[in-house]
């Protein structure tokens, strides 16, 4: 039983896959724009499934982290009823653009359930794994507006677009093809409000980008962009303090989602590790080694001020999160 919760976290949280390429494009979505945002309809329906999946996946991890089987059971519930209570909380969408994400979410119902009874190790491991895939397939594939093919401009835009520079430095961190998009202010809006709806308002308005956990596609504000295309188009490298620290956040958050793209789950992990690798980021946009270094030292110095769930004591030298203990000095 409990291989199987643990083959779920593995895939889910952790580790997802990665495949190499000769030359990463990291465009993924080329073409016009097209598509439209969710319905009312759609978004009542989107915070059903993610109530419903919040509930599936707070029991994996409650009995993930149980001392034995015994003690996972009671937290098997959800699980175990999967396919029973998706149907009866969830039901189907009001729209046909969102059966194929309920499809994999009822694929994945019955991997985890068969996971949860399996009568030995072995089978338990490989329907969680199964389980766990399809959870990360229906979540690439939800809310519709996030899943719109966008033009691809090579340049500064104030329209939503995908950014092929962008793409290939977050396609590098990542190890497979993920796609930067940079939303305009007004899809911006659109775009936090389903995900709003989709994660229970996991995201708010103050959100510099997100990505899912093995997926895709990083998503980036338009004050993010505005600052990484200033510095890649414009080769702005500002003196001020402050606008420093506005570009050190940009550059640190477009390595910063392509770990959840990795398979990185957890906030903290992911942050330190975009934090470690801001300097190649920084330079890959066209800053001097020098610059790179002055924006790393300045984000650092505010790394207390970051809200808890960016924060680890395991970020510091020799620590878990330390990606290179050979060197002196962190990060």
């Amino acid at each position: 039983m409990l291989i199987g919760v643990a083959a779920v976290a593995v895939v889910v949280g952790c580790g997802a896959g990665s495949r190499s390429h000769a030359e990463r494009s990291g465009v993924l979505g080329a073409g016009q724009e097209r598509g439209s945002w969710a319905t009312a309809a759609e978004l009542g329906w989107l915070r059903k499934l993610g109530r419903w999946e919040t509930t599936l996946m707070r029991s994996l991890d409650r009995a993930g982290h149980a001392s034995s089987d015994a003690a996972a059971a009671p937290y098997l519930g959800p699980v175990r009823s999967c396919s029973q209570t998706l149907d009866r909380q969830v039901g189907r969408p009001p729209t046909t653009r969102l059966v194929r994400a309920l499809d994999a979410v009822q694929a994945a119902c019955g991997h985890l359930e068969r996971a949860a009874d399996a009568p030995d190790a072995s089978t338990a491991a490989a329907e969680g794994r199964a389980g766990g895939k399809q959870l990360l397939r229906a979540d690439q594939m939800v809310p519709p507006g996030e899943v719109r093919a966008l033009p691809v401009v090579a340049g500064a835009s104030t329209q939503s677009h995908v950014d092929p520079k962008l793409s290939r430095i977050a396609s590098d961190l990542v190890g497979k093809d993920v796609e930067v998009r940079c939303w305009s202010r007004v899809d911006w809006t659109h775009l936090l409000r389903e995900e709003k709806a989709y994660t229970l308002h996991h995201l708010d308005d103050n959100t510099l980008g997100f990505a899912g956990v093995g997926g895709s596609r990083d998503n980036l504000a338009p004050e993010v962009c505005d600052n990484l295309d200033e510095l890649q188009y414009q080769h702005w490298m500002p003196s001020a303090v402050d606008s420093k620290l506005l570009l050190a956040t940009a550059v640190v958050t477009l390595s910063h989602e392509p770990q959840h793209s990795k398979g990185i789950a957890v906030e903290a992990q992911a942050e330190c590790y975009a934090i470690q690798v801001m300097r190649e980021t920084a330079q890959k946009l066209g800053a001097t080694p020098g610059y790179a270094a002055e924006l790393q030292r300045i984000y650092w110095q505010h790394y207390g001020d970051e809200l808890p769930t960016y924060r680890s004591a395991q970020c510091a030298s020799e620590r878990a999160y330390d990606l290179d203990r050979a060197r002196t000095a962190f990060p």
